[in-house]
């Protein structure tokens, strides 16, 4: 069974991308602490959080980017199918504008340095923002996932 170049690329993608995210959490908790109070500050909060806006922006950008180019291709072929493309677009924006209004810029206390310089209403925003992204889709996943069992299983 012959690998396809689109599979190696992909792969290793993964790979590397597991590896840094170990690399970045390791970093994160054995990067050196200190506490004030009853918290642990951690020193490496800015790299942790520079990471994950990363992997979160380069997740938004496939998307748009896979969305835009079925858009292209299947509006030649199949139009309906190429306005659900759309559709989906559509509903990422709209979900990621939603999840940017209903965002906090309340300031937290007891930061470190590192973290501090993001305790910006705008990153604040744009923080809860990615957050309520990512539980908006991880839970249209999950109703996706239970809906094509059931109508697969009801079905047969």
């Amino acid at each position: 069974m012959a690998v396809t170049k689109i599979r190696k690329v992909s792969s290793w993608t993964l790979i590397s991308i597991v590896v840094i995210s170990v690399i970045v959490v390791l970093a994160f908790f054995f990067g050196g602490s200190h506490v004030e109070g009853e918290r642990t500050i951690y020193h490496q909060t800015g790299l942790l959080l520079t990471w994950s806006y990363i992997l979160f922006g380069a997740a938004v950008l496939a998307a748009l980017f896979f969305s835009f180019g079925s858009f292209a291709k299947g509006f030649k072929n199949n139009p309906k199918k190429a306005m659900m493309s759309l559709a989906s677009f559509i509903l990422l924006a709209v979900v990621l504008l939603i999840g940017y209004a209903a965002g906090s810029e309340e300031a937290m206390t007891s930061l470190n340095a590192d973290s501090a310089r993001y305790n910006t209403p705008g990153w604040l925003k744009v923080t809860d923002m990615w957050l309520y992204t990512i539980y908006t889709l991880g839970t249209l996943v999950i109703l996706a996932t239970v809906w094509g069992a059931a109508r697969k299983s009801l079905k047969r």
